[in-house]
């Protein structure tokens, strides 16, 4: 990786804006705590001591020492970050994170996740109401700070209930929220409280965080400023990220107690405190997550790719990150530009970096770049043609000779594609390449056909239809998946229909409003019936135009494909071998099945092993996770694309166990299906397979969505097209509405009875 993969400098390195002015905070308020313990009984104050939301009581106990210039020189330290929920700053060369998961290690507080984390649906109870009145607080506001400290001296006569409660919206509005003393709190989390093992329970942590991140990203750090939240928790931070550090300056606790923020009495103030955190060696740059698990869910949460490029860079054993990563210019100096809202305005990354190239060496660029793509492919497939020819030799003259016609054909057609390739590469000009790169298109070349970038930039002025526009086979390329042109209007449609139902707005169980609410909706599992529905849709538009897709032999299917193989796969191995022990025999219902069925799902009159190079269907792992397969019957290897990589949803060992009947069985049916004169291309030896690596396809970060995922995966691919930046959760809600309004457009699926329905089977199309 180069310096240009990783987000900038916050502040160009030696402008960042001097710590003088102290950093405010109104979290641990010295009124509060003392006035709390006074108004409860000695048992009332140990259950809240020792509840989930305690650690703050204790927190208060120890008398923590405030850095300010400690956490300022944390936060001077930012790289560019555009994701709401994360900060990220570089110590020396190694980048560190602040986010929920660090947030969650260092307070130990529940930080789960919740849909409706506004609590926008709570009802105002008559006994929330004479409660508030208790407390002299207006029904429709949260009690601040200063309205809690001044209850606590009139509550002997409450319940025991009651003055619990009080308790902990003393908590929730002294440290959780931590805002102005005076300032009201959010009524609807402070109502909460009412249900007392509820709110306890609640996800408090990321309540807190909220707050705390989104103060600290709206500050302007060369003025004086407060943050909100319990600040506190970026200090420790410090500790977390810089261990011997905090051995030396954090004045650390004997026996490490836990959560951190109880490890620790503070600031010894200690002089040199920023060359001391730029000299550490031992850095902890992040709460260490599988790949797919390293973001933590947010609903509204901003993508940042540069930033997935880092996490990807601390997952890789091999990688270390050095000076050359990090340029010494920032995107600001010393002073931070405030937008009218009160957000940081920051210059375009893009912007700001000066490029010189001409259109003369894009242009060369341009048709270098694809001539070495397509010509790393042919190779590719240049040197499988003579491992395979190797392998023949030693089955026998016969074969060899009829390898060696083959092979010669082949490398013959190589010999011509190349010429064809060169000749077609220098006829092109600097007008010819301007002309067919449209301003809303980005081509991306390269060896590799799949790297994660998108040849289309996924603005909404993009071209759905570019029949200029070569692939790297030299088809036709016929569609951007995700281009957004005109879906609203067939959205449009679609919601006038399932508006139409007498139900709506209820969504009944097994209803064409629950379908279509279901395929639509961010995180709502894809059951077989949607995986079913746009597979048929690609097959439509493969019978229709072929020139589209990346091979007219090419072949699309649904679940049921693998279903039924690792069903029967036990049946398989231990059937009784071919009288000529050439194999096994496929169950009768298994094979005739895929015999009878694979040629219409092929498009073609003859076999599917005779006609088919590729073939794309997906697997069920765990009965709630689905992966992408791509079969390639020409490198008799089977590829799967599993949006959460990491071993959280599949591991491993369970991918192999899916994938075993489809490696062992496929070369099995090819052989047996084929003519006997082509028998000798088909060896009967088990097809290898490969998961690919997290890293290197769009991962789901939010569980849910895996399906949409996967079928993506199959459309890119099949397209040859590769898998775009547009494919990530951010834009998860407009790709699923996408896909629902193309799915009622193009083949009418009205919605069905029961979620297994066998209409949906082949072209479910409109009357």
């Amino acid at each position: 990786m180069v310096a240009s993969e990783f987000p900038r400098r916050l502040y160009t390195k030696g402008g960042e804006p001097v710590p003088d002015k102290s950093i405010g905070y109104y979290a641990d308020d010295y009124r509060l705590v003392p006035a709390l313990k006074s108004a409860l009984q000695e048992d009332e104050w140990e259950e809240i001591y020792e509840s989930p939301l305690g650690v703050f009581l204790k927190f208060h106990d120890l008398d923590f020492g405030w850095a300010s210039k400690l956490v300022h020189h944390m936060l001077t330290f930012q790289i560019v970050c555009k994701q709401r929920y994360e900060i990220w700053s570089l110590i020396g060369t190694t980048p560190v994170r602040f986010s929920l998961y660090e947030f969650e290690e260092i307070t130990g507080l529940n930080c789960g996740y919740v849909d409706d984390l506004a609590v926008t649906d709570l009802e105002l109870s008559d006994d929330m109401r004479a409660f508030w009145e208790l407390m002299g607080v207006d029904v429709e506001s949260g009690p601040s700070t200063i309205e809690i400290i001044e209850a606590c001296s009139n509550c002997s006569s409450w319940s025991r209930d009651d003055r619990l409660r009080l308790g902990y919206l003393g908590i929730y509005a002294g440290f959780i929220v931590a805002t102005r003393p005076g300032l009201s709190t959010n009524v609807n989390h402070a109502r909460l409280v009412m249900d007392l093992e509820g709110f306890k329970e609640f996800p408090w942590g990321r309540i807190a965080f909220h707050h705390l991140i989104k103060s600290v990203k709206e500050k302007d750090l060369s003025k004086n400023i407060h943050i909100e939240g319990f600040v506190q928790a970026l200090q420790v931070w410090v500790y977390y990220a810089l261990p011997d550090f905090a051995a030396e300056f954090g004045e650390p606790l004997p026996n490490d107690p836990t959560p951190l923020m109880l490890a620790y009495k503070g600031s010894r103030g200690r002089k040199n405190v920023k060359a001391n955190m730029l000299k550490q060696a031992r850095i902890q740059c992040c709460v260490a997550k599988d790949l797919a698990d390293m973001f933590p869910i947010w609903d509204d949460e901003e993508q940042d790719s540069n930033i997935f490029k880092i996490v990807n860079a601390i997952h890789d054993p091999h990688f270390k990150f050095s000076k050359n990563h990090w340029p010494l210019e920032g995107v600001l100096g010393a002073h931070i530009v405030k937008a009218e809202a009160g957000k940081r305005s920051l210059p375009s990354d893009e912007a700001s970096r000066k490029r010189t190239c001409t259109a003369s060496a894009s242009a060369a660029s341009f048709v270098g770049d694809e001539g070495v793509g397509v010509v790393t492919t042919l190779k590719a497939h240049f040197d499988q043609c003579f491992k395979s020819f190797t392998t023949k030799m030693l089955n026998g003259l016969g074969s060899c000779e009829k390898q060696i016609k083959l092979l010669t054909n082949k490398v013959e057609s190589v010999k011509r594609a190349v010429e064809e390739l060169t000749i077609g590469s220098a006829k092109h000009t600097e007008e010819e390449v301007k002309d067919n790169v449209q301003p809303t298109q980005q081509q991306v070349t390269g060896s590799k056909k799949h790297e994660g970038k998108s040849p289309f930039l996924g603005n909404s002025t993009a071209k759905a239809i570019i029949p200029t526009s070569a692939s790297h086979s030299g088809r036709v390329r016929g569609y951007d998946p995700f281009d957004q042109t005109g879906v609203r209007a067939k959205h449009t449609t679609l919601m006038n229909f399932v508006k139409a139902n007498p139900a709506y707005p209820r969504r009944p169980k097994n209803s064409s409003i629950e379908w279509y609410y279901i395929l639509r909706t961010p995180k709502k599992w894809l059951a077989d019936t949607h995986m079913k529905v746009y597979i048929n849709v690609l097959r439509l538009r493969l019978s229709k135009h072929l020139e589209w897709f990346v091979s007219n032999r090419i072949c699309f299917l649904n679940s049921m494909f693998a279903t039924v193989w690792r069903r029967d796969y036990n049946n398989f191995k231990n059937s009784e071998p071919n009288e000529d022990g050439s194999g096994k025999l496929l169950p009768p219902g298994a094979y005739s099945y895929y015999t009878g069925k694979l040629p219409i799902y092929c498009h073609t009159k003859k076999t599917w092993a005779y006609e088919v190079d590729h073939l794309y269907s997906m697997l069920h792992i765990r009965g709630d996770h689905w992966v992408a397969i791509w079969v390639s019957f020409v490198a008799r290897h089977i590829t799967i694309w599993d949006s959460h990589a990491g071993t959280k949803h599949a591991s491993d060992t369970q991918i192999d166990k899916a994938v075993e009947p489809l490696v062992v069985m496929i070369p099995y049916l090819l052989q047996t299906c084929v003519p006997d004169e082509d028998k000798w291309r088909f060896p009967y030896t088990p097809f290898t397979h490969s998961r690919v690596p997290g890293m290197e396809i769009p991962q789901n970060i939010h569980s849910g969505d895996c399906g949409v995922y996967c079928l993506k995966y199959i459309e890119c691919h099949a397209l040859d097209l590769p898998f775009p930046p547009q494919l990530y959760d951010k834009n998860i809600r407009q790709i699923r509405e996408k896909m629902a309004a193309e799915i009622f457009d193009e083949i009418g699926v009205r919605g069905h009875d029961k979620l297994d329905a066998t209409g949906l089977d082949i072209y479910d199309r409109k009357a």
